[in-house]
């Protein structure tokens, strides 16, 4: 594997992620593209909204320790195949209510207000490059207006061949994610396609298992088990994205990393990364500034590993706008508080 932070040095590096695009206003497909590009500030910074996230409290309590039998499916008691296989419309009719149900195809969520809850998402096919579930209308670019939750779910990519899998995410577009597990997909979560209007909460996950293919130098897939590529909040500046108590792991082999937050499809304004444990085999957190700019983004007592390519990098921007008490993990001191992390 080259050494990766000497090519990030060099302001110059390949990543393979998931791309919104818009034909003619109208047609709308996720892909994989590769995409090379020069740290540099982005001309015409528009003015930053004011911060709007802030933690619950100055030092709040690390919790991001679940485990594969402490959330989704199987902190309720349940299994994929003790659920029953849903029958209804792939495209959900807005303001549904789904629980306990087997989802065996990728689900599309885009019509909005839409709760699922203790359920199984387990495609036995995906397009290449696509969600087990999107907010967004992969034909017309619909995105939701109104939130979406999942919580106590497992989104699981285990029926799929290995190629399929490593180019696929268990969930892309905008909505409350809580409490579930992420397994067996390419990449895990990935805030996208997330519209100018809704807030979003990703509480208490646990992603971990992703599938690598190919040589991610090259044309392999790359693996993050969170990602934000856009969330913008220049039309509601006091919109917020919390990412607080989750357990993200990256460790197939093709990392990019455990959390990696990157201007590719439009701004990033006002996240919160609170409470979480960073693990894998890249970046456990990374913050890039490419077509557009960022602002507020918190990192607050966070724990990494420190594994990989190390615990945080920042590449063409200005950094985080607070840096505060995040740590290495050591699993036998108080919150799990090891060596202090010094700001990317």
């Amino acid at each position: 594997m080259p050494d990766v932070r000497t090519r990030r040095r060099r302001t110059r590096h390949t990543v393979i992620l998931l791309v919104l695009l818009l034909l003619c206003g109208s047609v709308y497909a996720l892909i994989a593209r590769d995409v090379t590009h020069d740290d540099q500030r982005v001309a015409g910074r528009s003015t930053a909204p004011a911060d709007v996230v802030t933690s619950t409290s100055p030092v709040a309590p690390f919790r991001g320790v679940g485990n594969a039998r402490s959330v989704g499916l199987a902190g309720q008691g349940l299994t994929c195949d003790s659920l029953p296989a849903y029958t209804g419309p792939e495209q959900v009719t807005a303001r549904t209510v789904l629980s306990r149900q087997r989802f065996e195809a990728p689900l599309d969520l885009s019509a909005g207000g839409i709760t699922i809850t203790q359920s199984c998402f387990r495609p036995t096919s995906v397009g290449r490059g696509l969600p087990a579930v999107s907010t967004t209308d992969h034909n017309s670019g619909r995105m939701a207006t109104s939130t979406v939750t999942i919580r106590e779910s497992d989104f699981d990519g285990s029926l799929l061949d290995p190629e399929t899998a490593a180019f696929s995410t268990g969930f892309i577009g905008v909505a409350n994610l809580t409490d579930n597990y992420v397994s067996g997909f390419g990449s895990g979560l990935a805030i996208m396609g997330s519209g100018e209007q809704l807030d979003a909460r990703v509480e208490g996950n646990y992603v971990t298992g992703l599938v690598a293919w190919g040589d991610g130098a090259t044309t392999g897939n790359h693996s993050s088990a969170f990602t934000v590529r856009d969330f913008s909040g220049a039309v509601r500046p006091d919109r917020a994205l919390v990412v607080r108590g989750n357990r993200f792991d990256s460790s197939s082999g093709n990392d990019t990393g455990a959390v990696f937050i990157q201007t590719f499809s439009g701004r990033i304004d006002n996240v919160l990364l609170e409470a979480n444990l960073l693990e894998g085999l890249g970046y456990q957190f990374g913050l890039e500034e490419t077509n557009h700019p960022y602002s507020g983004i918190h990192v607050v007592d966070n724990r990494a590993t420190g594994t990989g390519w190390g615990p945080a990098y920042v590449s063409g921007g200005p950094g985080p706008a607070r840096w505060v008490d995040n740590r290495l993990y050591d699993p036998t001191a108080d919150a799990g508080r090891g060596e202090a992390i010094p700001a990317p």
